[in-house]
């Protein structure tokens, strides 16, 4: 088969649809099929990563239009210039909207559900409505809908009353030796097995932010904070957690990280937090439970899809309390966090690799 895949930022700056569509695109390639993958962009050009053909578009400056209007780009190359394409792969629904155009050229497609657009707060109230209102309208102008979570999955059947299908997020399990030299933790005065790590995009719906004011607050002697990643799009944002830290030198920006610095930091980690209002289902999480690491979690369907209620140590989103007594609760309880380790690696491992969504 030659599969197309549409709905992905720059493959090189991996967030979450980006590592599943070159995860997968990738796993695909191994398996004997053919994959193309295009990437919205800042410029124009085609390489061929592990296999997988990657084609950079530009799209406008606009969060609301970018991924509607490279889809619609993608979708008109995919038509007039790619060669026995047997499936279009749309990742979320912006790109979808022009599915039509594939079936009216004979070409099946399917959208790839990653989570609500419509929740994110970047967007004003009057654009998650137009939001909502085209995500209803994919719903129903797709004919076949995979969804990344049971969660989200039950969403379209109650909600929309369509049939959809859940194909999750999945991870490579790490190697049993480094990926590669890091000095990351030399970097930035990192031990080993002292630090909760955060690792995600800086957005307000992760919540980095109420994690600073719990982690603030709590009786951390000897342990740190880790905020790895970055978000160029929201600055404001990212200054604010920056102020945010000020006068607390156990809190470490490392800005994104990638190959052996992100193992290092995996690696090296207490516990791993994810204090998300939303989330589709978080690769990341995913690959921290691959790393044996510990989870605070915040109290929503996403995580506790993957994480079994007493095998993580539960938030409630958007509450600085909670996270303070779940790191003091860390701190003080290393034994109760080591029963954890094992459990959530064979979760991972049983369900939740590439190898196993690729053949699904």
């Amino acid at each position: 088969m030659k599969i197309v895949f549409i709905g992905s930022r720059d493959i090189h700056l991996l967030g979450g649809i980006e590592n599943y569509m070159y995860n997968l695109s990738t796993k695909l390639v191994e398996m004997g099929h053919e994959a193309v993958v295009f990437c919205e962009s800042d410029r124009k050009a085609v390489e061929t990563v592990n296999g997988v053909k990657v084609i950079y578009m530009k799209g406008p400056k606009s969060n609301l239009l970018c991924k509607p209007v490279v889809g619609l780009k993608a979708t008109l190359r995919t038509i007039f210039r790619e060669k026995d394409v047997s499936l279009i792969h749309y990742n979320a629904w912006p790109p979808s909207l022009w599915s039509w155009m594939a079936t009216l050229a004979g070409i099946p497609s399917l959208m790839m559900g990653h989570g609500h657009e419509w929740q994110r707060s970047k967007y004003s109230r009057g654009q998650q409505k137009v939001l909502k209102m085209m995500e209803r309208y994919t719903a129903h102008s797709n004919k076949h809908l995979l969804m990344c979570s049971e969660a989200q999955t039950r969403y379209f059947a109650e909600h929309y009353k369509v049939q959809a299908y859940t194909m999750p997020t999945a991870v490579d399990l790490p190697p049993e030796v480094p990926a590669g030299k890091s000095d990351i933790l030399e970097r930035f005065g990192l031990t080993a097995g002292k630090y909760f790590l955060y690792m995600g995009r800086l957005v307000p719906d992760k919540n980095p932010d109420w994690l600073i004011r719990g982690f603030k607050a709590a009786a951390h002697e000897g342990y740190k904070l880790v905020i790895a990643g970055a978000n160029p799009a929201m600055p404001q944002y990212v200054d604010k957690l920056h102020n945010m830290a000020k006068g607390c030198p156990d809190i470490v920006f490392t800005g994104a990280v990638y190959g052996a610095d992100k193992d290092a930091l995996l690696r090296g980690g207490y516990a791993f937090c994810i204090p998300s209002t939303i989330e589709g289902l978080s690769i990341v999480l995913l690959e921290a439970m691959s790393y044996k690491l510990p989870v605070i979690a915040s109290d929503i369907e996403a995580n506790r899809e993957v994480l079994e209620k007493d095998k993580a140590l539960w938030v409630r989103p958007e509450n600085a309390e909670d996270l303070r007594i779940a790191i003091n609760r860390a701190v003080a309880s290393p034994d109760e966090l080591e029963k954890f380790r094992e459990y959530n690696y064979r979760k991972v491992a049983d369900k939740y690799t590439w190898n196993r969504v690729a053949q699904r």
